[in-house]
């Protein structure tokens, strides 16, 4: 079963948040055999020109990759497909209209209106014809970030469409619109995330956010989430190090 069927069936997938451009620090992380990593333009610092050497690089290890642009941009969902992107996933969504523009960006006629070149990485610079264009309108990952209130009033509207593959529910955008930036895990934020989970599962649609702490992915594993996004790559490096160092200061007072 591929990446797309496994969403297709709301099966339990893992993946983080890629920030970096580095391909060195890429490939250590996708060596760990995570389902997915997405590669961030919103608030990373990957350009355009670094998509490609990152998406190979995840690519070689088996590891599927999304692309979040910076906004819902033609040009953005484009250029990430046509470099070999599994899918998209675009972040600050806040009704059916702007879920639509997503869909209509990511797929080629007669779904959307996605730019045609059949000379680039993600055809393997062949014409491969009207079968190869019927393909990927099939398994290209349409996702999309529902992150504030008017988003979360409108989540019935938004699961009308079909295309739609992952419905991303932003915890710290979601908490930052409720006043309570950062609260993750407050009550406020999680009864909104519940609604959804319980929506998405109504629409047989896969449901993500992100898992802030071990504890924290169990809990939203058992709430019913299934696309898991465990925190962010310099989130989960620099932690790591902070840990080795405070027990290093440990060790030598003793």
């Amino acid at each position: 079963m591929n990446f797309k069927e496994k969403l297709k069936n709301c099966q339990k997938v893992l993946g983080t948040w890629i920030t970096s451009p580095s391909v060195i620090s890429l490939d250590s992380i996708c060596s760990s055999k995570l389902d997915f990593v997405i590669l961030d333009q919103e608030h990373g610092s990957i350009t355009s020109k670094e998509l490609l050497p990152l998406i190979n690089t995840a690519k070689s290890r088996g590891v599927n990759t999304l692309v979040r642009p910076s906004h819902i941009s033609k040009e953005s969902i484009q250029h990430a497909l046509d470099q070999g992107a599994d899918g998209i996933q675009v972040p600050n969504i806040e009704n059916k209209s702007e879920a639509l523009k997503v869909v209509e960006f990511s797929k080629y006629p007669p779904i959307g209106t996605r730019g045609y070149s059949p000379f680039i990485p993600s055809s393997n610079y062949i014409n491969n014809g009207i079968s190869w264009n019927e393909k990927m309108n099939n398994n290209i990952i349409t996702g999309i970030n529902v992150e504030g209130k008017e988003a979360i009033q409108n989540i019935e509207d938004i699961l009308e469409i079909r295309e739609l593959d992952v419905i991303f529910v932003g915890l710290f955008d979601l908490s930052k619109a409720m006043g309570i930036p950062g609260e993750v895990n407050h009550q406020k934020v999680i009864d909104k995330l519940k609604h959804v989970v319980t929506l998405c599962k109504e629409k047989h649609i896969s449901i993500g956010t992100i898992a802030t702490s071990l504890d924290h992915m169990n809990f939203l594993i058992k709430l019913g989430v299934n696309f898991i996004v465990y925190m962010v790559d310099m989130n989960v490096l620099s932690q790591s190090y902070r840990v080795i160092n405070e027990s290093f200061k440990n060790y030598i007072k003793k």
